[in-house]
């Protein structure tokens, strides 16, 4: 099972590793830019950490505490079961 830590490490790092390859003079030209179509729309780490926060604030303060409901208030979702695949 993975840990959400692992979770969030693994998409930090897989926008690091697509920013390499879509800057690499080394890669060919049609998986750069196949990096940079995938990057257009992938969550920055600072955006990943803070809905992690916002995850570990609603899932661990008590129903009523006033973090909690200001942090449901804010909250964007970030992934949705809805595709046209």
């Amino acid at each position: 099972m993975t840990l959400p830590s692992e979770r969030t490490q693994s998409v930090i790092q897989t926008e690091a590793f697509l920013r390499e390859l879509s800057r690499s003079p080394l890669i060919p030209e049609e998986y750069r830019n196949e990096a940079k179509r995938l990057l257009r729309h992938y969550p920055e780490a600072s955006f990943v950490l803070f809905a992690g926060k916002m995850d570990d604030i609603i899932l661990g303060a008590d129903p009523g505490d006033p973090r909690r409901e200001l942090a449901i208030s804010g909250y964007h979702p970030m992934f949705t079961a809805e595709l046209k695949l």
